[in-house]
């Protein structure tokens, strides 16, 4: 097992997320990147008040990570670009604990083209930084227009509706959740899975993303 870890390091090094540069095992970051790195984390709301914890605006190296991630199959940046987002929980959410970690779903279709779900893959290693259980709370039911693709903010806010379903009400009913996904814009998005989630009467619902746009 050693020898095989070995080989698939040598062949497979570790990468920064940020700028694709190999770097030491157990690093989350290359040292020239990690410089740039905001002090402080970023609270904002997704649509219905519901409070989301981000530790990057969506720019520069930071965008580039969440491309890397969702379109180009670099899927073994995930557990790293997730430490960063519990961190921004951690020093936001004045010492909340949740009972379950989810995520924005993505449709079926889409998801087999992709063979992946970007914010599931951040949400499942979220929990496990978090000490809570990952599971699948919302389907995605309709297929819609990608977001960046509207026109409007009234298009984005009315390509979401009825688009989220909850698989089953009691794994939601009086729990403290946390839902993630890659990128806050408008909040429609989230806003609209916390809606749907809130109508099977939650404790708590907060949101946390890798990247928030800062011009919403």
């Amino acid at each position: 097992m050693i020898v095989k870890n070995r080989f698939v390091k040598l062949f497979f090094p570790d990468r920064c997320p940020y700028c694709n540069t190999v770097i030491e095992s157990g690093k989350i970051a290359c040292d020239t990147c990690r410089k740039v790195f905001p002090e402080e984390s970023w609270l904002n709301f997704a649509k219905g008040g519901y409070p989301c914890f981000s530790p990057f605006f969506y720019k520069g190296i930071f965008s580039t990570a969440v491309k890397r991630l969702k379109f180009s199959g670099k899927i073994s940046y995930a557990p790293k670009l997730a430490v960063k987002i519990c961190e921004a929980v951690i020093n936001l959410n004045n010492g909340q604990r949740y009972d379950v970690v989810t995520c924005v779903p993505m449709h079926p279709k889409k998801r087999k083209k992709r063979h992946y779900n970007q914010s599931e893959l951040l949400a499942r290693e979220c929990a496990l930084l978090l000490g809570a259980p990952y599971e699948d709370l919302l389907e995605k039911v309709r297929e819609n227009l990608e977001q960046h693709k509207c026109a409007s903010i009234a298009e984005r806010r009315d390509n979401v509706k009825g688009a989220y379903k909850v698989i089953n009400a009691e794994k939601v009913r009086g729990r403290k959740i946390l839902i993630i996904d890659d990128i806050l814009t408008t909040g429609y998005t989230l806003g609209e899975c916390c809606k749907v989630l809130q109508k099977k009467h939650p404790a708590l619902i907060h949101c946390a993303t890798l990247c928030a746009k800062n011009d919403q």
